[in-house]
């Protein structure tokens, strides 16, 4: 007989049996008792359960993932994006109120032999053929500043070039910066190296310590009294300011602190500085010391300082000039922060990129379009000059 030929067993006689395999203690009476002691109530877990079956196992595997982001979302607010946005939020209500007391209230005392403000002439504003040239702080770098203007392909017929304060100092060739700036016929403003420089010869002046040159040449160089006449001048300057002429000194003289460009399409009332304005002031009552040094503005008292820290002037200005109609709104071009180099906004355009700290020598360019620009060289010695 095969295997086959075996008459079929009943499928109850095929399932094994554990009897021997019972734990005695699952025969005790409890094991069959109503469980009391649920922490969550059967109905509640059973509600649970039904609910969770729901969701699909992806979440349920990624839940912890997604509980931490959220708790690590909590604590970055709490600790860095809640504070700042207070910090942002009480920012802007300085920046719109203005204090009963602030800067510019008061009357600003008279300085002599400085031009606070004066209109470049009109003939020199972009159109059709012509262009307007800014350039940052050359600080001294001539040959720098001649590969600019080859590389902008410069035609002094019909281009015009605004340098925006501290021609010299620093670099190899301070007169070489300001006769080639002479030749080519540019605007300037005066910077607080312009500014150091000018006091220290009118100070000079005024102690009877400056040799005036016999002749009236005016190529002819200044000079100074002996050292020990001198002592409490700056050896620096002194010797930085007998390298000019008289004709380059008056050149510098007649820098204003602040120069009023014009109206440039799509770019509106441009005016060039140094270093900073100061918002809702006008251009006459600005104090010049803070026009060529300043660099941030105390909120409180709307007074600039020379110092980085605080709230930086140009984004005061960009957003004070948004608050006003689009007819009173001016765009500042400036120089004098090459920490923050290259610093483009809205309503502001800052220049310093540090040639003569070995960075760049650059050029905002503006056509008659008003369309703009922006043109670098790099300085030629590597480190900077200042630490030659």
């Amino acid at each position: 007989m095969t295997y086959r030929d075996q008459p079929p067993r009943p499928l109850i006689e095929q399932i094994p049996d554990y009897r021997d395999d019972l734990d005695v203690s699952d025969e005790e009476d409890g094991f069959y008792a109503r469980d009391d002691d649920f922490l969550i109530p059967p109905k509640l877990q059973a509600a649970i359960t039904r609910t969770s079956d729901r969701i699909p196992r992806r979440i349920k595997r990624y839940s912890l993932t997604y509980l931490a982001i959220f708790v690590l979302f909590l604590i970055s607010w709490w600790t860095y994006f809640g504070p700042r946005r207070a910090v942002h939020r009480a920012e802007l209500h300085l920046m719109d109120n203005t204090p009963t007391m602030s800067y510019g209230n008061n009357v600003r005392p008279a300085f002599k032999g400085m031009i606070q403000v004066s209109d470049m002439d009109e003939q020199h504003l972009p159109n059709h053929h012509n262009r307007l040239i800014f350039v940052g702080d050359v600080h001294g770098c001539r040959e720098e500043l001649e590969h600019l203007l080859k590389k902008l392909d410069f035609n002094h017929k019909h281009d015009h070039v605004v340098l925006v304060g501290d021609m010299i100092a620093k670099g190899p060739d301070s007169p070489g910066v300001i006769k080639l700036a002479q030749k080519i016929g540019a605007s300037c403003v005066r910077g607080n190296w312009e500014d150091k420089l000018l006091l220290s010869i009118a100070e000079a002046e005024d102690r009877h310590m400056l040799l005036a040159p016999d002749s009236d040449d005016e190529n002819a160089k200044i000079d100074f009294l002996d050292d020990q006449s001198a002592a409490h001048a700056n050896p620096k300057l002194r010797h930085l300011a007998k390298q000019f002429s008289k004709k380059q000194i008056a050149y510098m003289s007649q820098c204003p602190v602040i120069l009023r460009v014009g109206t440039v399409p799509h770019l509106g009332s441009l005016v060039a500085v140094h270093a900073g304005l100061v918002p809702d002031t006008p251009l006459q009552d600005q104090d010049p010391f803070h026009v060529m040094n300043m660099r941030s503005i105390d909120l409180k008292t709307r007074i600039p300082s020379s110092k980085h820290g605080g709230t930086p002037w140009e984004k005061f200005w960009n957003h004070r000039q948004q608050k006003l109609k689009h007819e009173d709104r001016t765009t500042v071009v400036y120089g004098h922060n090459r920490k923050k180099g290259l610093n483009v906004h809205e309503y502001s355009w800052g220049l310093d990129t540090g040639c003569a700290s070995g960075g760049k020598l650059t050029a905002l360019v503006v056509d008659g379009r008003g369309q703009t620009e922006i043109v670098h060289v790099k300085c030629g010695k590597e480190g900077g000059y200042e630490s030659a």
